[in-house]
């Protein structure tokens, strides 16, 4: 027989499931949680992004304007070392990524141009410690025409690639202790070293087309790919495997295509009013690892977009001015006034997860930036050289503590 009370009491069990677990999933922070740490650098630098940081899982790297490179340990803020890697050097500035690499240890690798006593310059290749130590220093007698960089190849040893003249590039590898692997002359260019796992080289066919070819860590080809300047303009490889491709059709309207190595095409999706897109080169990522759950980017309305690999697209209605992925499948939305974090999955066709929502109004007049970590972690810098680390998932939302002071 069917029994009044106990159907009745199985639906507000149901109910009570529902709720808890909906505010479990979704946690709203109405003001700035306490910082993990605060640190303070000397005035010139006023901001954080995913260029001039980088995170490892022990350590916070830090490139200001002040030609210094801040080291910190990530759980306490502790300084760990201040170092002028630009001194002796012909290089004001530099960012991570093209000059400079953090391996998941630490350590640390800068390329930069010197002169020798006779005024001819070479460039430099210094590794550091995390504590800033010197570890060693290898020069290159090439002379550079316009393009050098280094890069950690997939086995994690350093690759380092220099540009003599057009289509003329060479290449050193070494391991991270310093020890020399090998040398290569390539009769083609490189841009960017290895991306997403693979070495990209570039060779101009005709006017209207360009080959690339891949290859792996052994200096092995992989597979080529002949690109066509009608498919529009090469945005590279992605983490998903998939060759990516951009078109501007006008009037505010952007096709974006996933293509096999093959050349077959995966997805195409028209996008009106982009602002902002993953750029497949640091997968707007701070760690070593990549975002790999999809194409992302933002519309000018501040909607947030993700493309799964099977070309399953999703948006999700927001104000944001900017945005950060995380290795963890995560995504950092920054409006106005509130930071938005979600969770997102493989395929596009599962709805995103609303993990985080953390109201900044408060910082609305110390001009902030920040960078996402990733685990409900975010770091923060106003415009009083204040850098502070925010444990979203650690701290409670009435433990609050005036960052920007």
């Amino acid at each position: 027989m069917f029994h009044v009370k106990r159907w009745l009491a199985l639906v507000i069990i149901m109910l009570l499931s529902i709720t808890l677990s909906t505010s479990v999933s979704a946690n709203t922070i109405q003001s700035l949680p306490k910082p993990a740490w605060t640190f303070a650098i000397p005035e010139g630098h006023d901001y954080i992004s995913d260029s001039n940081v980088r995170v490892t899982d022990q350590t916070f790297h830090f490139m200001s304007m002040d030609n210094k490179m801040y080291i910190l340990d990530k759980k306490t803020g502790k300084l760990l070392s201040k170092t002028s890697y630009t001194a002796g050097s012909n290089m004001f500035f530099s960012f991570f990524g093209t000059y400079a690499q953090v391996a998941p240890n630490g350590n640390v690798y800068i390329l930069t141009p010197v002169k020798n006593g006779s005024g001819i310059e070479k460039q430099r290749l210094t590794a550091y410690h995390a504590n800033g130590k010197v570890l060693w220093t290898r020069y290159f007698d090439e002379k550079v025409r316009s393009i050098s960089g280094i890069s950690i190849m997939p086995d994690g040893n350093l690759f380092i690639y220099l540009e003599t003249a057009s289509e003329r590039v060479t290449s050193y590898q070494y391991t991270p202790q310093g020890k020399f692997l090998g040398k290569n002359k390539w009769n083609s260019s490189i841009f960017n070293g290895f991306v997403n796992g693979l070495l990209q080289t570039i060779n101009s066919i005709s006017k209207t087309s360009s080959r690339m070819t891949y290859y792996d860590s052994r200096m092995k080809q992989q597979f080529q790919y002949l690109f066509d300047f009608k498919e529009g303009m090469f945005s590279g490889l992605g983490p998903d495997g998939l060759l990516h491709f951009q078109k501007n059709h006008g009037k505010n309207v952007i096709s974006f295509t996933a293509k096999t190595k093959n050349g077959k095409e995966v997805w195409t999706k028209k996008i009106n009013n982009v602002s902002s897109y993953d750029d497949l080169e640091t997968s707007m990522t701070v760690k070593k690892n990549v975002f790999s759950n999809g194409f992302t980017g933002i519309q000018s309305n501040g909607n947030f977009f993700i493309i799964d690999r099977k070309g399953v697209m999703q948006t999700v209605p927001a104000s944001a001015k900017m945005y950060q992925t995380a290795p963890d499948g995560t995504v950092m939305l920054v409006e106005k006034s509130k930071i938005l974090i979600y969770k997102t999955s493989e395929s596009a066709s599962t709805k995103l997860k609303l993990l985080y929502t953390l109201d900044i109004s408060e910082l609305s007049g110390a001009d902030p930036t920040f960078v996402y970590e990733g685990g409900g972690v975010v770091y923060v810098m106003t415009d009083r050289n204040l850098i502070s680390r925010l444990d979203l998932d650690k701290q409670p939302s009435s433990n609050t503590e005036q960052i920007n002071k």
